[in-house]
């Protein structure tokens, strides 16, 4: 969670080329779907500087449809039969009518907003990259981050778009945004393995944007996608693997809330953890990079070591144990959030599981032959940290990031209730420098040669979807 303001710095066009890049993002969804590739990285951005933020505004387009709870969204809005409706409608100029321009037209919202007087906000997170292989735009896994989309949804009592529209905006908003794509990425001329690079993040919302004072569900919805040209989100954070808080008295989310909801208040309340004017209970200013939160009612001031681990602020937590075990928090508390990349790890690392056997061995330090690697969702305790040799975060924006401490801070003296309480300081020598353990390296390795087209399972055939194939087959997934 950087503090960077937006950037203009990475940018050298000037104002007066605005109406040049608009031109060339409205047509370029005509333009190139014939051969079905991407402009050519634009040279005047700097795109391996950005940050992690809301980069380049000035140069943004976002979509934006309305509805009621009453209608919902329908085949006005979008109709997949005749690719027609509100979404696909252009104006006398040709452009689509449900385009904005980020800066000189942003959100119109008023003081008595449903969405910003009771937090009735859900919002996705993914990523389009160029691939090193067919140089084509590719989306990764929306599949997943619409089910997630729907569950919000309904959390939150607001009508999910259906699958055609999510998809269909989806794609729109990445055509209209291309010239803000990043180049592929490098590939690593030892292994041939794509290394990290910058990637186009799109960011769709469901928000109640109707104006009311009681508290039931908003009388007009929006459905929203703006998007941003980014870095990795703990790029420049540390030279080596995260160092982690492991937060005690805080709690991230409890059973019965909305720990699995992809919602505006899953994420405010993680700052104060994070950012606390008190020093003594300031992550950041003690020294981590970010906390890891406990289910807190499995939590006993006597008993450490039997509190279940939960996950990150914004991110999931898995563990490499010594006996062979790749081990992530279960979803079933309902208290953590079911993120797309913890849920592609654990399908890769099943798939691949013979191809991880000598790697697991080696992080281990026993021979292959003396090691059974299992793969498993389940309650991941404190004591399961002191038998790990490997612990790493997954997330979007993260992709795979190694852990190389987890630790406890002393309480605060107006905390104490008169018991100290048991602290806790693990060391993970693997995670000591980036990009990791053996295991950790591994699967980051398997993922990006997935994500460019370089590796391919029957379980990955749809994760990759094509931004200037035809909306049949963009909401299909797979390559032709």
């Amino acid at each position: 969670m950087l503090s960077c303001l937006a950037l203009s710095r990475p940018l050298r066009r000037k104002s007066s080329d605005l109406a040049q890049l608009r031109v060339r993002a409205l047509f370029s969804s005509i333009a190139e779907n014939a051969t079905k590739l991407p402009p050519p990285a634009n040279d005047d951005i700097d795109f391996q500087s950005l940050p992690w933020n809301l980069n380049l505004p000035d140069q943004h387009y976002y979509l934006h449809l309305t509805t009621t709870p009453m209608e919902g969204w329908t085949n006005l809005h979008y109709d997949p039969s005749t690719d027609g409706g509100i979404l696909t409608s252009k104006r006398s100029d040709g452009t689509l009518s449900s385009l904005y321009h980020y800066s000189q037209n942003p959100l119109r919202l008023t003081p008595a907003t449903t969405s910003l007087n009771y937090g009735t906000t859900i919002w996705e997170g993914l990523a389009c990259r160029r691939s090193p292989t067919s140089h084509k735009a590719l989306v990764f896994r929306p599949q997943k981050n619409y089910a997630r989309f729907v569950q919000g949804a309904h959390a939150m009592c607001l009508p999910p778009p259906s699958y055609e529209l999510f998809m269909r905006g989806l794609q729109l908003v990445l055509q209209n945004n291309i010239h803000l794509l990043p180049p592929s990425p490098d590939i690593d001329p030892n292994t041939g393995v794509p290394l990290g690079g910058a990637k186009l993040y799109v960011r769709p919302m469901l928000m109640g944007s109707g104006q009311q004072l009681g508290l039931h569900s908003s009388p007009q919805v929006s459905l929203v996608y703006f998007v941003s040209p980014t870095g990795s989100y703990f790029q420049g954070k540390a030279m080596g693997g995260l160092k982690l808080h492991l937060e005690r008295r805080r709690s991230r989310a409890a059973r019965g809330g909305l720990g699995s909801v992809k919602c505006c208040g899953n994420y405010a309340v993680t700052m104060k953890p994070l950012f606390d004017w008190n020093a003594c209970r300031d992550a950041k200013k003690l020294g981590f990079d970010d906390n890891l939160y406990l289910e807190l009612d499995t939590y006993r001031q006597s008993s450490l070591n039997e509190a279940i681990l939960q996950e990150l602020s914004a991110a999931n937590i898995f563990l490499v144990l010594k006996t062979g075990e790749i081990v992530t928090p279960s979803l079933k508390r309902g208290t953590i959030l079911p993120g797309v990349t913890r849920d592609s790890v654990l399908e890769l690392a099943k798939a691949f599981k013979d191809e991880l056997q000598p790697i697991v061995a080696k992080s281990v330090g026993v021979s292959s032959s003396d090691i059974t690697i299992s793969v498993s969702e389940r309650d991941v305790r404190v004591r399961d940290l002191l038998d790990a040799v490997e612990v790493f975060i997954t997330g979007t924006a993260a992709e795979i990031v190694p852990v190389q401490s987890i630790a406890t801070s002393p309480t605060p003296n107006d905390e104490l209730e008169g018991v100290e309480e048991e602290s806790l300081s693990v060391t993970f020598p693997h995670g000591q420098a980036l990009p990791g353990g053996p295991v950790t390296t591994k699967l980051l390795e398997i993922l990006r040669e997935v994500m460019a087209e370089k590796r391919a399972c029957n379980v990955t055939k749809d994760w990759l979807c094509d931004v200037y194939e035809s909306p049949e087959v963009f909401r299909r997934g797979g390559m032709n």
